[in-house]
Parts: C-alpha cells; sequence; structure tokens
C-alpha cells in the first residue's frame, strides 16, 4: 500500500517536474509525460464536487508566474486518451491559461484510480468537510468491495488526520440530506466548528432548527447554548418563551425518565415485590400525586 501511494507524495510531484526531459520511462519508475489537455478526460468519481472560480483563477497566476510544482496523475483510457486521476484543478488552470499540455506522471492500469483519486485528494486541505467524509466513505466501500475492511484507524493513516477527525467526517455526512445539500451551497459562510455542533443529535428536528440558526449567522457560542436547551426539553419551542422549571423537579428529572424506562422494560408483578417495595412504590405514587392531582 505505502509503495502504491508512493507515487502521489507532492515530495515527488516536485523532483519530477524538474526533470529536463519530456518523457522519462524506467521499469521502478513511473512514466512522466507532458501530455495534451485535449487528451486528458475527467473522472466521474471526482471527490470534489465544487470549484471555486477566484481560487482556480489564483492557482492559474501561480502556475503561470512560478511553473506547476506537482505534476497531475493520469491513466491511459482502453477508448483512447487519458483519464485525470487526480489534480483536477490543475488541469482547470491549465485550461484557463491557454496551454496545450501539461505535465503528468501516467499511473499504470493496474492502480486503483478511484483509490488513488481519493487519498490525493483527502489529504489536501480545501475539501469541504462534506467532501472529505463522503471521500471517506468511498474508500471504505471500495475496501469492502474487496472484501477488506478499513477502520477509521485505518482510514486516519492514509491521509495523514487524526482518528478524532475521521470519525467527525464521518459523522457530518450522516446528516439530514437537507442540511447537506444547502451547505454546498453556502459553504463559505458555514464554519466547521458550526458545522460540527449539529453531531450528536438524535431529533432531526433539533438539528434543522440548529442548521436553519446557522443560516441565519449564529456564532458557535450561540449554536451550543441552543442545544443544551434543545436537548433538556423535548419539545423546545424557541420563539416562545418558557416557563422555569421548579428546580427540584429539574433535578430529579434524569433520575424519574432513568426509572421509569428501566421498569417499562419488565413485568412486575405485585406478588413479586416485598413490602418495602411496595412501601416505597406507595410513597412515590403519593408525591407524584400531590404534584400533579389525582
Amino acid at each position: 500500500m505505502a509503495k502504491k501511494f508512493a507515487n502521489t507524495n507532492p515530495a515527488f510531484g516536485l523532483a519530477a517536474a524538474s526533470i529536463d526531459l519530456d518523457r522519462v520511462t524506467n521499469p521502478d519508475f513511473p512514466e512522466i509525460n507532458k501530455v495534451p489537455l485535449a487528451d486528458i478526460h475527467p473522472n466521474p468519481n471526482q471527490p470534489r464536487k465544487t470549484f471555486d472560480e477566484a481560487e482556480l483563477a489564483g492557482l492559474a497566476a501561480s502556475i503561470d508566474a512560478h511553473g506547476l510544482k506537482q505534476p497531475i496523475l493520469i491513466r491511459r483510457r482502453a477508448e483512447g486518451g487519458y483519464m485525470l486521476v487526480a489534480g483536477e484543478r490543475r488541469f482547470r488552470a491549465h485550461q484557463l491559461l491557454g496551454r496545450d499540455n501539461i505535465l503528468a506522471i501516467i499511473v499504470s492500469d493496474r492502480e486503483d484510480v478511484e483509490v488513488t483519486a481519493l487519498v490525493e485528494n483527502l489529504q489536501r486541505v480545501d475539501l469541504t468537510p462534506v467532501e472529505s467524509g463522503r471521500g471517506l466513505v468511498r474508500l471504505q466501500e471500495r475496501a469492502l468491495a474487496k472484501g477488506e475492511k478499513l477502520t477509521q484507524e485505518d482510514l486516519a493513516r492514509f491521509i495523514g488526520k487524526s482518528q478524532s477527525e475521521v470519525t467527525r467526517l464521518l459523522n457530518i455526512v450522516k446528516l439530514p440530506e437537507t442540511v447537506l445539500v444547502e451547505y454546498e451551497a453556502i459553504q463559505k459562510e458555514v464554519s466547521k466548528s458550526a458545522l460540527s455542533e449539529l453531531l450528536g443529535i438524535d431529533d432531526e428536528a433539533v438539528t434543522m432548527r440548529l442548521w436553519d440558526m446557522i443560516k441565519n449567522g449564529a456564532s458557535v457560542a450561540e449554536l451550543r447554548k441552543a442545544k443544551a436547551a434543545f436537548q433538556v426539553d423535548d419539545n423546545p419551542a424557541p420563539e416562545a418563551a418558557v416557563a422555569p422549571r421548579a428546580a427540584p423537579i429539574e433535578r430529579a428529572r434524569k433520575q424519574w425518565r432513568t426509572m421509569a424506562t428501566s421498569l417499562s422494560k419488565h413485568e412486575i408483578r405485585p406478588e413479586d415485590l416485598s413490602s418495602d417495595d411496595m412501601d416505597d412504590l406507595r410513597r412515590l405514587r403519593d408525591v407524584i400525586t400531590r404534584i400533579i392531582g389525582d
């Protein structure tokens, strides 16, 4: 695995770009060519789905001034030409510059093109959290198709991120589809920290309320405060004033819920109870009756 992905290392790209040859061939060295842009076809499974035009223009200006520092990766197609494996931003920047050719590393037909593209892209810092999360899921799917399993620890090692970051990205793509679709349209206005505040919520209605707050410009601090309030109340109504709860009830709420859940899981008959059990239950009944009435 390490040998397979060594060819995508940026350091290798810099070394390759400095070679003053149009073509290098060696059984133990990848093939490097100046390839016509017209012969290169996009990869339909490209992990990146959005391309910022201003950023592309900036990359094009940098390439024009300083040259291409890292070749793109391509693979020969059976029907002719090449498929772009990795480096679509560099490819598009060359198109903007009106260049005819681009320096490319031609990977072997034996390479798993999608895996190579996914790993190369996931190691970059400019993917959105949603793009990164979907890329990680796709890596797991590719492994399963081959009868293998990639753990979160494996994924973290492959892309050079912490395991906690991998967990966060995988959870982000489990958010409601409405959130994921709308996020793609306003991603520059939503911080990763704000998006992460939507995680760990079991109630989709609460998730959507928080998402509406994010779209309206709520700060992370405001989101955390609202999230805590929503999770205390199963049926929050943020638009209306909420009457304060009696402090003793608030303190006992969690214990009562736990007790109710535990008792509901078992069929308990009066004959199963001791006299002490019965006395305790009667006292509890009397307390509840005194609070809420008959």
